[in-house]
């Protein structure tokens, strides 16, 4: 990474650094790039993806619908306005 891209990089995360400080994170992210590079080359069109590492299957719930008589017994003790539950402002 040259020294104008890092420094605009810097300016956009609003961050003043030294210049000891630069020449420490350019090295570093310079590393980090190589490391890519390098993770790039690697021949893996043949693999297949691993989603997980042990095949385990999926144990899931059955669905079922339940009838409530007391649709209003149910709501008593929340913040309701016209049968919407009322939740905290975000």
């Amino acid at each position: 990474m040259d020294e104008k891209e890092f420094d605009r990089l810097a300016m956009h995360c609003r961050i003043r650094l030294s210049e000891a400080e630069k020449a420490g994170i350019r090295k570093e992210i310079d590393e980090v790039i190589r490391y890519f590079g390098i993770i790039s080359e690697i021949e893996c069109d043949s693999l297949q993806e691993a989603y997980h590492p042990i095949d385990i299957g999926q144990r899931t719930r059955p669905d079922r619908t339940e009838e409530y008589d007391d649709a209003q017994g149910l709501l008593r003790n929340t913040k309701t306005y016209r049968f919407y539950v009322v939740g905290p402002r975000v």
